[in-house]
């Protein structure tokens, strides 16, 4: 747990107390108070004392947990919010991200398939369909490529491939525009 060490301060500083103050009315060192002041972690009991010093709920005294990074999750709901979206880019990352969403709900609605009848798999792949060609070509027009690319996925086998291949070039870094002058 962490404490909202801004907080703390407040509620120090309102009651004019100085940190060796609150260690002896908290009944914990001082090295604890000024640790918890820059943000350290807190014990329960530590969070209990000082709670009931400042006679407050302890959950006031905790900061709002941070929220994990969670880049795989943010690009999957950002592709499934821009699903029909043609316009704009999306990075090489968080297009792999919708893509590794988008395999493992074919393979759900497979396996459903093998149990029971052929028409969830038909449901997912039309419901994919459009997201899929939006992020192919928003991916391809970050990666600095046309997204008629797309197209080549008609070829049998290889075509496929080729273009899982293009979608794996880094974002093309954005040129500057030459300025011509005449005289």
């Amino acid at each position: 747990m962490h404490i909202n060490s801004h907080r703390l301060r407040e509620l120090r500083t309102a009651r004019q107390w100085s940190q060796e103050q609150l260690a002896t009315l908290s009944g914990l060192n001082l090295r604890t108070i000024q640790r918890l002041e820059s943000g350290a972690k807190i014990s329960t009991e530590s969070l209990r004392a000082l709670a009931a010093v400042f006679e407050v709920p302890a959950e006031s005294l905790l900061a709002g947990e941070p929220i994990p990074s969670q880049p795989a999750l943010r690009a999957i709901r950002e592709g499934v919010l821009r699903g029909l979206e043609f316009t704009g880019t999306t990075s090489r990352a968080d297009f792999w991200w919708f893509a590794l969403a988008v395999a493992m709900l074919l393979a759900f609605a497979e396996v459903i398939a093998e149990v029971t009848n052929p028409l969830p798999m038909q449901i997912a792949s039309l419901i994919v369909l459009l997201p899929w060609i939006a992020a192919c070509t928003r991916r391809l027009r970050d990666a600095g490529l046309n997204p008629w690319w797309q197209l080549i996925s008609l070829a049998p086998v290889g075509g496929i491939l080729v273009l899982l291949y293009l979608l794996t070039y880094p974002t093309k870094a954005e040129q500057q525009p030459v300025e011509v002058s005449t005289i």
